[in-house]
């Protein structure tokens, strides 16, 4: 469980606050070659951060609705029950 603390007013407030997940962490996590196809650096280039976000928009733009679908489906299962141990970990 969580701790809480007291505010000033008196009202208990979260330590921690839950993360809410969103589409481009599903793509972050389960696209992941899609995403790192669409760059033209390697990881350890300097220009791969930069491109980055870049990637996960043009792959999210691409996308078909079945998969949007299928991704707005883990979307609400994290949100819901929390992501797997190896998305919590990065």
């Amino acid at each position: 469980m969580k701790k809480e603390t007291a505010t000033e007013g008196g009202d208990p407030k979260p330590t921690k606050l839950k993360p809410v997940y969103t589409i481009r962490d599903v793509i972050k996590q389960n696209y992941r070659n899609l995403v790192e196809a669409e760059i033209p650096h390697k990881p350890n280039d300097k220009d791969y951060i930069s491109k980055y976000q870049r990637a996960v928009t043009t792959v999210l733009d691409t996308m078909s609705k079945k998969d949007l679908e299928k991704a707005q489906e883990i979307v609400n299962l994290w949100n819901k029950e929390g992501a797997p141990v190896e998305v919590q970990l990065k």
